[in-house]
């Protein structure tokens, strides 16, 4: 595991109202039957657009209205219980992954509370929905 993430750099989730995952634009906990019990950010403070285009390689506009990012340092993620390091991928070379620091076990309604309680602003693409 390479973690070159300093606790003053941020990372950025992108998150949609489209698509809500338990009533929440964030994911706020791996999906129940996954194997990895990882959440995947991206590094640095990325625009809905940029967020947009880095997880999904056919947007050629970026992100649509409704679709936005929020803001963390990896140092609060650190401090509040969870393991952040950077994970690139070959599709997302920008890929960070956040994990429980005790990862042998399932993210509480606790995890996921202090997980949202470690993002500072949002971001939302604006425009008619």
């Amino acid at each position: 595991m390479s973690d070159d993430l300093g606790d003053e750099d941020w990372v950025s989730q992108y998150g949609t109202i489209h698509k809500p995952i338990e009533g929440k634009p964030f994911k706020r906990r791996p999906s129940v039957g996954e194997v990895s019990q990882e959440l995947s950010l991206l590094k640095g403070k990325l625009t809905p657009d940029q967020a947009a285009t880095a997880v999904n390689h056919h947007r050629v506009r970026g992100a649509i209205p409704g679709e936005g990012v929020r803001y963390a340092l990896a140092g609060k993620l650190r401090a509040d219980g969870f393991r952040v390091w950077a994970s690139p991928t070959r599709h997302i070379p920008g890929h960070v992954s956040v994990a429980l620091m005790d990862d042998d076990r399932l993210w509480t309604h606790d995890d996921m509370e202090r997980f949202d309680a470690c993002f500072e602003s949002t971001n939302w693409k604006e425009g008619m929905l």
